[in-house]
Order: C-alpha cells, then sequence, then structure tokens
C-alpha cells in the first residue's frame, strides 16, 4: 500500500511536485489492470433458461462451462 502523505513529501522537498497527477493517473490505471485480472465468475443473468453454466477466468485461463457452444450448434443445424 502506498502512503500518499509520505510521497506528497518527498515530491516537495525533491521538487517533483508537478509530477504527482502523473503518479496518481498511473496508480488508477494499474488499479484497473489488476481488477480486469482478478478471478470472477460470470453467469448468464438475462436468459438462463437458455444459457446454462458459467464461465471463470482465473490465473488468465477462461473455463466456459456454458451450453452456449451447444445451443448455437442446434442454430446452425436449423437454419441450414
Amino acid at each position: 500500500m502506498i502512503d500518499y502523505k509520505t510521497l506528497k513529501e518527498h515530491l516537495e522537498n525533491t521538487g517533483r511536485l508537478k509530477l504527482l497527477p502523473q503518479i496518481l493517473s498511473e496508480l488508477k490505471r494499474e488499479a484497473v489492470r489488476i481488477a480486469k485480472q482478478a478471478p470472477r465468475t460470470e453467469t448468464a443473468k438475462k436468459h438462463p433458461e437458455l444459457l446454462s453454466g458459467s464461465r471463470t477466468l482465473e490465473n488468465g485461463l477462461l473455463t466456459d462451462t456454458t451450453g452456449k457452444r451447444a445451443l448455437l450448434e442446434i442454430y446452425q443445424r436449423v437454419i441450414s
């Protein structure tokens, strides 16, 4: 965790206080990157009767246990 008070004091003492906005924006971008890579599970909320199962993203690996592929195969058979 970053101690913002100490960071600000250090930047003031070294005469680099103008860097503070850039540092803060980079820290925000890093937080967004970390949040994107965090493990998460997605489920079908809108049409649970059509799509079952879930998609799990963990350690950069996507595990798809939905019935979406089977539903698409049935649709392709019907339209062809």
